[in-house]
């Protein structure tokens, strides 16, 4: 009597329990692209460690560093999916009742391999583009929004002042709710939930931009509620939502500010939503607010972050940053 064949076991998937519960203790602590691109590692890894018959988390360094050789990835795309798996090491350390982490030993042998043949020679570092006023100038005109414009129409135009006049990046901008939005008379703000890193922080707006978000919700809130949302619902909605509750993501975002920059005749526009980052920076350092608070604005890990890449604006060669 014949016996059946033995089928191969199915890799792991997102419905994986491993998976499932790696990904959302990285998210815990991470922004959604890092948790995306890790997430992603995380689970070509499970796959092979499946395929060939390694239990993950009795794994030793010797199986990462042949799961990193086993396809033909630059050294910079392993050193990032060794950060990966060192991630879902360190997070499931309590799980697998492991003290080690088999990934931390590859990624850093990875790393000093790169670094003893040079790897990829650094690029000088280049002034940041910003717009001068005549340029800022030229963007608020073409993004001006009218009383007759609809929602759809008003849409591109205030996510991208909101962008010149708060310095955020553009996954910030696309993550922004209602709720998040504190218009209030004498010192309206806005709260950023999703920074990088998943940090939290708190940006004051312009007056002249809490005027146009205050139009901007009217419409907002009259549009979604013709559409059939409760008004108790539309505050936890994205604060550029469409009629669908849909919002940009960060390539939209760009696409939109390349496309308008283009339009107003600005040669920096292949810059996108960055250059916006960098003018609201600039404007400040330049009306003389002190750097400490325009990081906490920028969202910045560390001031000499902002000292390094503002150094022209802030002059400050002769401040010792500490260590």
């Amino acid at each position: 009597m014949k016996t059946a064949p033995l089928q191969p076991e199915k890799p792991r998937t997102t419905a994986d329990p491993v998976y499932a519960e790696a990904c959302r203790r990285i998210a815990a602590v991470s922004n959604a692209n890092t948790t995306r691109t890790y997430g992603s590692r995380i689970k070509g890894y499970l796959q092979w460690c499946r395929t060939v018959g390694i239990a993950p988390e009795s794994a030793v360094a010797d199986a990462v560093r042949d799961y990193l050789g086993s396809a033909p990835w630059s050294a910079a795309t392993k050193i990032t999916t060794a950060a990966a798996l060192e991630a879902l090491y360190d997070v499931m350390e309590g799980t697998w009742a492991r003290t080690d982490n088999p990934a931390r030993e590859a990624r850093l042998q990875i790393q000093k391999e790169k670094n003893r043949f040079g790897g990829r020679q650094r690029k000088p570092t280049k002034l940041p583009s910003t717009l001068d006023v005549e340029e800022e100038q030229l963007l608020l005109a073409i993004t001006q929004i009218t009383p007759s414009q609809d929602l759809l129409a008003r849409r591109p135009h205030q996510i991208l002042r909101l962008l010149l006049w708060t310095g955020l990046r553009r996954e910030e901008a696309a993550n922004l709710t209602a709720n998040d939005i504190r218009l209030l008379a004498e010192a309206p703000y806005l709260r950023v939930k999703q920074g990088k890193g998943g940090k939290e922080r708190t940006v004051p707006l312009h007056l002249r931009l809490a005027d146009e978000l205050r139009d901007y919700s009217i419409v907002r809130e009259d549009t979604l509620a013709s559409a059939g949302y409760k008004s108790s619902e539309t505050g936890a909605l994205p604060y550029f939502c469409n009629t669908k509750g849909k919002t940009y993501d960060g390539s939209s975002i760009y696409r939109i500010a390349q496309r308008t920059l283009r339009k107003a005749g600005i040669d920096k526009w292949q810059m996108g939503p960055h250059v916006l980052r960098h003018t609201f920076a600039t404007r400040q350092l330049q009306a003389g607010i002190p750097p400490a608070i325009v990081k906490l604005w920028m969202g910045h890990k560390d001031v000499s972050v902002l000292f390094k890449t503002y150094e022209h604006v802030t002059q400050c060669d002769s401040i010792v940053v500490p260590v």
